[in-house]
């Protein structure tokens, strides 16, 4: 089993978003999935398999702790990955998914993935949403995939402290515990506006660079500021860019991914599914040999030497030698 690790929506290694691509010949059980994206410690392991149609996949996706109904990054990183390496002949790849059909295009200004459009609903969050963002003030907000926040500039936005517990209980839906905050771009940037996405509902405290979350952001920003398309920043640790357009259906991201690793996953995964939940076996140990009385030199198997059949008993100190008898003394008269 082959695997990648991209960093996807940037044009470097060590930026952007992190995701690990999995292609499988058919499906392996879930508990199995679910390990292996566990074990890869990324916020997102993409799987894919063949439907039997050309350039058409099965795609699910895996965070370390849970199954996700959508992801942008990683679904743009499998895209990449099939028509860069696995199948280089196509120029789009479909891709049937819990969130429906997705499609990436290879494009000379890199890869294209168009995302559902989910209607923009209005919000009005209360106190405890502003306190576990440290106190910040919310200027808008928004429903769509996720729930959104708007607040006044970019340095608010970069200076926030959030609680990440609290956001997990805060907000509940219609994501539990998933949370994007975006804000227009301090003057002078070569971007539009700018985001963070809070995610402890779904394992990832922050996200680096969400293309779903971009999925929602982008069409506020250009409704605001009345463009066809917008450039996006996410300003967490790592970084990425998101140029979006918006269509009558769908968001389109286009982005560029940075290839981490190539590898290939032990065959021997394939045959985890009947005991992946199992604690590991002990080795196996050798028999222990039975406790046997200890054996006395032939010398002390005899009960006793030849002379001594009868011996006297043992005392703690030998007896004194026999002294002569004191010489008998006669007297006569004369």
């Amino acid at each position: 089993m082959k695997i990648w690790i991209v960093h996807a929506f940037t044009d470097r290694v060590f930026t952007g978003n992190p995701a690990a691509v999995v292609p499988l010949e058919r499906w392996l059980p879930d508990g199995v999935l679910q390990a292996i994206a566990t074990e890869n410690r990324l916020s997102e392991t993409a799987f894919v398999v063949p439907t039997g149609l050309k350039g058409n996949y099965q795609l699910r996706w895996f965070t370390p702790a849970t199954e996700v109904p959508i992801c942008g990054h990683a679904t743009l990183a499998a895209g990449a990955m099939i028509l860069s390496e696995l199948d280089p002949s196509l120029e789009v790849v479909v891709f049937d998914s819990h969130a429906g059909a997705l499609i990436v295009r290879n494009t000379p200004e890199g890869y294209t993935l168009d995302l559902p459009r989910k209607q923009r609903s209005p919000w009005t969050p209360d106190d405890s949403v502003s306190a576990a963002l440290g106190g910040v003030e919310i200027v808008d907000a928004f429903v769509g995939e996720y729930a959104n926040v708007v607040l006044d500039s970019e340095a608010d936005l970069i200076a926030l402290k959030p609680d990440i517990a609290a956001i997990n209980t805060t907000i509940r839906g219609p994501r539990q515990g998933c949370l994007v905050v975006t804000a227009p771009a301090d003057e002078g940037k070569p971007y539009d506006f700018a985001q963070r996405f809070f995610a402890p509902g779904a394992g990832v405290d922050e996200d680096p660079v969400t293309g779903s979350a971009f999925a929602d952001t982008a069409p506020y920003w250009c409704d605001r500021f009345d463009l066809e398309s917008v450039v996006g920043s996410q300003a967490s640790r790592r970084g990425g860019f998101i140029r979006a357009i918006q269509t009558l259906s769908s968001v389109r991201l286009l982005g560029q991914v940075a290839v981490y690793l190539r590898g290939e996953l032990d065959s021997s995964l394939a045959r985890l599914h009947n005991r992946v939940e199992d604690h590991p076996e002990a080795p196996k140990r050798k028999k222990r040999r039975e406790r046997k009385a200890k054996q006395l030199p032939a010398i002390f198997e005899d009960p006793m030497l030849p002379g001594l059949e009868n011996p006297s008993p043992p005392t703690s100190h030998p007896a004194p030698p026999e002294e002569p008898p004191a010489p008998r003394i006669v007297v006569s008269e004369k």
